[in-house]
């Protein structure tokens, strides 16, 4: 008899916040955009919104190598991080409240199928908190 498998997507009973995804987006969309944040958006998509997601580099594009998408990226972050880079341009200064309905759907995107990535930065994080605390703890 097969017993199921149990993976760490199991987690995914609880959805993640936009902040918790992207915490430094979150912030800069409570404040007001400027000029280098929408440049940011337009332009550089390993620090835009989708790319702070996927841990600050554009691995989501596939290392931009169009076959390599499928098994290391994602079509879907990809066109996330399209849209929001074509309505900032569009809107400028003014994009905030046409990004947030875009930003909700990627952060439903993000939970359905990438949640383990943020899990991971949130793991790794905590455990050189923690290894930086046993080693002052050593240290004294």
């Amino acid at each position: 008899m097969l017993q199921p498998s149990i993976r760490l997507s199991s987690t995914k009973l609880t959805s993640l916040t936009f902040k918790e995804i992207c915490p430094t987006w979150s912030n800069k969309l409570k404040a007001d955009l400027d000029k280098d944040d929408l440049h940011t958006l337009i332009r550089k998509p390993e620090m835009c919104v989708v790319g702070e997601a996927w841990g600050h580099t554009s691995r989501y594009l596939g290392y931009k190598v169009v076959y390599l998408i499928p098994f290391i990226g994602c079509f879907k972050c990809i066109k996330y991080g399209n849209k929001i880079g074509k309505t900032a341009k569009q809107h400028n200064g003014l994009c905030k409240s046409y990004l947030l309905p875009i930003i909700d759907d990627f952060v439903d995107h993000w939970n359905e199928n990438h949640q383990e990535i943020t899990l991971k930065k949130k793991e790794k994080k905590n455990a050189a908190k923690l290894n930086k605390v046993n080693q002052e703890i050593n240290i004294a």
